[in-house]
């Protein structure tokens, strides 16, 4: 089945490109084209099909893009706030990071109080976890608990950053609501950014310690 796609798209790249190659071949000899009607008509098929083409490749690369992948297991155990261990019923471990939201890091003020959060709501629970992605080792979830968004319960309950970059703004307006309610982490006045504490020599964060990307 892979060879099969793999040849597919081998044979709409060159496809494409011999497509690319004639109609630059009839940019060059436009007035002869228009002589001939039924020139114009093939240029004009050409240029469809590369639009086609082009669609059909933007199609897939979205569609890759937002492949979930579902599993459901028991949490072991977290690391942090964000970051826990998940069994399955086959005995296979995944180590699944919260998308979208950034917790304190353990080692962070706060950050004890946020593993030991997120370990209240799941530990020894059974889970289903929605993945479309992985960072280092780990899978990127929105993880449910009885139908919960636990990703969106630990922002609501004031223990996590919205991880703008990759969350594109989903808990952008509850981490407003937890601020203004000085829940969790937000009733620290002296907060630092889990990304500024990992990256203290980022330029943006010499000027604002609580900057996320």
């Amino acid at each position: 089945m892979q060879k099969r796609t793999e040849q597919s798209v081998l044979f709409y790249f060159h496809l494409q490109k011999y497509f690319e190659l004639v109609l630059l071949q009839s940019v060059f000899h436009v007035k002869s084209f228009e002589k001939d009607s039924a020139m114009k008509r093939f240029s004009a098929l050409l240029i469809s099909a590369l639009i086609a083409l082009s669609a059909n490749s933007a199609f897939a690369r979205k569609k890759k893009a937002t492949t979930i992948f579902k599993y459901s297991g028991v949490v072991e155990r977290c690391h942090d706030g964000d970051t826990c261990r998940v069994i399955t019923s086959s005995n296979k471990v995944l180590k699944v990071r919260f998308a979208g939201i950034d917790c304190p890091e353990l080692s962070q003020r706060n950050g004890k109080d946020a593993r030991d959060y997120t370990e209240g709501l799941i530990k020894g629970r059974n889970v289903n976890l929605e993945c479309n992605g992985n960072s280092y080792d780990r899978l990127t979830c929105t993880v449910f608990l009885d139908e919960k968004n636990i990703n969106q319960m630990i922002v609501d309950n004031g223990w996590a950053w919205d991880s703008t970059k990759y969350s594109h703004g989903r808990y952008i307006a509850a981490v407003s609501a937890a601020k203004a309610k000085r829940l969790g982490i937000w009733a620290d006045k002296d907060l630092v950014s889990p990304y500024c504490y990992r990256h203290p020599s980022y330029r943006k964060c010499q000027t604002d310690k609580v900057y996320m990307p």
